[in-house]
């Protein structure tokens, strides 16, 4: 543009309105060349069509790469900007999990009213985990309703809840 506008208009003008420094206006006047398209574009293009256009820049270089084309992901991204290239993606949607048909729903005992009890009668609880080394630990600190203490403990490397209720029941309720 500059090229072609320089007889009614001055270079440092022109330079100046649009901001390019004068090193890369010489130095673009000088090399003509430089506008040619990228010699690698037909060959991205293919292999984003080929994708079903689903491709990103990433999955474009290592298909590239297979077939012995080494490029940066930033050329790739460069090249897929400027032809009007996008990836394509889908979010991850929320499926709820169905029941399973032999498994009773558990039944609302606490009808939501969660006080005026008597302290240890009601107690609520939710597992955690932690990573421990090379494992998880499981946790479950059950609390009791009436006011709101911890009532017990459960630790194990299983994440199995009717035995994590047992030792919980066991350390949480008063003998009798």
């Amino acid at each position: 543009m500059i090229r072609s506008d320089a007889g009614r208009c001055p270079i440092s003008a022109q330079r100046r309105i649009l901001g390019v420094a004068k090193s890369t206006c010489h130095w673009m006047l000088e090399h003509p060349e430089a506008e040619r398209a990228d010699p690698y574009e037909k060959d991205v293009e293919r292999v984003w069509r080929d994708s079903g256009k689903v491709y990103g820049a990433r999955k474009i270089k290592h298909a590239l790469e297979h077939e012995g084309v080494t490029l940066s992901r930033r050329r790739i991204n460069r090249i897929m900007k400027r032809n009007g290239m996008a990836s394509s993606y889908s979010k991850a949607a929320y499926r709820p999990r169905p029941d399973r048909p032999n498994d009773d729903p558990a039944p609302d005992i606490l009808a939501r009213e969660f006080n005026g009890h008597a302290p240890r009668t009601h107690l609520a609880s939710d597992p955690a985990y932690a990573r421990v080394g090379s494992s998880w630990a499981y946790v479950c600190l059950p609390g009791d309703l009436a006011n709101r203490q911890i009532a017990g403990h459960s630790v194990g490397v299983g994440h199995d809840a009717d035995r994590m209720a047992g030792r919980v029941r066991r350390a949480a309720l008063p003998a009798g």
